[in-house]
């Protein structure tokens, strides 16, 4: 998979303890990788996965679980990452083209 990493129960309290850095990020719903997105700029993890909760769109409302990891290039690590999702699986993320 693209982002290696411990997955987290996707609730506010959990969110909460995200980096508060920038890096790319996995939503999750059961086994099925539902939506990757990236944390830049001035935003971290942990603001771009409070967003997707108080969010409008149903389809990253559907995660229940979520993984980060840090990154110093995060547009190009996510690029990457969905690069390597699209070549194993042939498409996209579900959620990824709906929600942003």
């Amino acid at each position: 998979m693209p982002i290696e990493a411990p997955k987290y129960r996707f609730t506010r309290s959990m969110a909460g303890g995200a980096p508060e850095e920038a890096g790319v990020y996995a939503l999750w719903k059961g086994d099925e990788l539902i939506f990757l997105g990236r944390a830049s700029n001035a935003v971290t993890i942990r603001a771009c996965l409070v967003a997707h909760l108080d969010g409008s769109c149903p389809c990253t409302r559907q995660a229940t679980h979520y993984t980060w990891e840090l990154s110093l290039q995060p547009a190009t690590r996510e690029a990457e990452a969905l690069r390597e999702f699209q070549s194993r699986f042939g498409r996209l993320p579900r959620c990824n083209g709906e929600a942003a």
